[in-house]
């Protein structure tokens, strides 16, 4: 979009009566927006990379059992 085309959506929402809690909505539904679009996905490299390491954690004994993770969280929880 143009900065001339931005002016008038800026002018636009100037020319309406809108609150403080109304322009701050605004402001962040905007940011949030922005953010999801900006947000990168993984790449497949990385995506493989994670698996790999993932295996090998599995494959060297480096995991918890469900109920030892439970009991953990349980543990993280209640302090």
């Amino acid at each position: 979009m143009s900065t001339t085309a931005l002016q008038s959506v800026w002018e636009m929402l100037l020319s309406y009566d809108l609150s403080a809690a109304n322009k701050r909505w605004l402001a962040d539904h905007l940011y949030e927006q922005a953010k999801m679009e900006e947000a990168q996905p993984y790449t497949i490299e990385e995506l493989n990379a994670r698996i790999d390491c993932a295996e090998a954690d599995i494959a060297e004994g480096r995991i918890l059992s469900r109920a030892e993770a439970s009991k953990r969280m349980q543990n993280y929880l209640n302090k």
